[in-house]
């Protein structure tokens, strides 16, 4: 069992003393009491007591309960568990490779889609505003990850947490798949799931980039908009870590539509966005370039090449449909490709 405390202070003295102790994000917490925490563990469907895996750097095994001490801290229903443990089960997994997540210097963050029927009976976004502010379950379970990978994992900032500049989704980074609005298979069943199961991606990637476009009405313009923005130049997609770079791209419900309107299915996108998406060599410096060829194979060509694709393969781009009405998408840029998105399925509903 967790080891209770006794403390006694005045609300904003706790605050302060939590803070004191390191246990917190910068934001105020919900003191885990045992009432709560024991609320929070039937939720998950477990028992207290079992013991869920361990965490990088800290190395430590943890249970359900203390993963249920930081939801309750993040403000959580107890009905959230099932996705929290799920989540930190992906993060678990080795082509995730959370050490690296947890200790770079880049600002990358654990991005959670959320799939399945559970969206709608916690009241997950998958609409307006699915990665903003207003809602719940995505604010809460998205802060119970990041304060998990914090008191349960060891990232601290400035200690073992090293980002130059980090980011506002390292507070919290979840949405729902707005499945309803999407013309095609949701994205836990393109990848041999059920539809009626319910299933957590978990993505190493930065903040998300905003993709507008009010004006292209063809899937050729539109994909043109697109790649211009994905392919930038100073992201770890580039070649960090190798071939494995995976961006997300997030389309609004409306650009969708566009794209399926005109028989494109998101294999189509991929392989569109694969081609236009390129890399010129004059438009970065020769010690870039020098930096990157010791890392990806593709940089390895001769002076008589003046571009290469951005990625290698159309597969490294995740596709799935938010939001709600607007000509605006979004992407989600990866860490490299030392890391893996990994799907897990949520196993316990209620």
């Amino acid at each position: 069992m967790t080891a209770k405390l006794e403390v006694s202070a005045s609300p904003a003295e706790l605050q302060d003393w939590f803070e004191a102790q390191g246990w917190t994000d910068g934001l105020p917490v919900v003191p885990p009491t045992p009432e709560l925490v024991a609320a929070m563990v039937e939720g998950s469907g477990l028992a207290a007591a079992q013991v869920v895996g361990a965490l990088a750097p800290a190395g430590k095994p943890f249970t359900v309960e203390k993963v249920a001490v930081n939801a309750v801290m993040a403000g959580c229903k107890p009905a959230y568990m099932p996705v929290i443990l799920a989540a930190v089960r992906a993060m678990m997994q080795p082509q995730f490779n959370l050490a690296a997540l947890q200790a770079t210097t880049h600002p990358v963050a654990p991005f959670l889609l959320v799939n399945g029927s559970i969206r709608g009976r916690i009241g997950i976004n998958c609409g307006n505003n699915a990665l903003g502010q207003g809602f719940r379950a995505n604010a809460t379970i998205g802060r119970a990850v990041r304060l998990v990978l914090m008191n349960l994992g060891g990232g601290l900032p400035g200690k073992t947490d090293m980002a130059t500049l980090g980011s506002p989704a390292k507070f919290t980074f979840c949405a729902g798949e707005n499945e309803e609005a999407s013309p095609w298979e949701p994205l836990h069943a393109e990848r041999g799931m059920e539809k009626t199961e319910s299933a957590v991606l978990v993505h190493g990637g930065e903040a998300p980039h905003n993709l507008q476009d009010h004006a292209s009405a063809t899937p050729s313009e539109l994909l043109m908009t697109f790649a211009s923005n994905m392919a930038v130049l100073g992201s770890n997609n580039i070649g960090i870590g190798g071939s494995g770079s995976q961006i997300i791209l997030l389309l609004g419900p409306e650009h969708a539509r566009i794209l399926a309107k005109h028989g494109m299915k998101k294999d189509d996108i991929r392989a569109e966005l694969h081609k236009r998406m390129r890399l010129r060599f004059d438009t970065m410096g020769v010690a870039l370039r020098n930096f990157y060829q010791s890392r990806r194979p593709a940089f390895d060509v001769g002076p008589d090449v003046t571009e290469i694709s951005y990625l290698d393969d159309p597969s490294q781009i995740i596709v799935a449909v938010a939001g709600g009405p607007g000509l605006h998408s979004m992407m989600i840029p990866g860490f490299g490709g030392t890391t893996q998105a990994v799907l897990e399925r949520i196993a316990v509903e209620r």
